[in-house]
């Protein structure tokens, strides 16, 4: 049971961290002129670009394996909310 509620920790703290940049990343954003963040968003989205293609899935594999995961986050979110009641899975 241990590793369970870990790992939803550490999914909690991913969350804030992602927050916390993206407040971050917004308020740059808006502090600097349009040129600037502009380029930046074009860079990222071009290695983006570049990276996919690298990629060993096609997009048929890459599906299948997204509804696996989230079958079993959705099994593993229902685990946790039984033993959050006190019953037993």
């Amino acid at each position: 049971m241990q590793p369970i509620m870990e790992l939803r920790f550490n999914r909690e703290q991913n969350r804030m961290e992602r927050l916390t940049f993206i407040r971050r990343y917004s308020k740059w954003v808006k502090s600097v002129p349009n040129e600037v963040w502009s380029r930046q968003q074009a860079s990222l989205i071009n290695s983006f670009l570049s990276s996919s293609k690298n990629f060993q899935l096609d997009r048929k594999e890459y599906l299948a394996m997204k509804s696996r995961s989230k079958a079993v986050t959705i099994r593993t979110s229902k685990h946790i909310e039984v033993n959050r009641d006190g019953n037993q899975p």
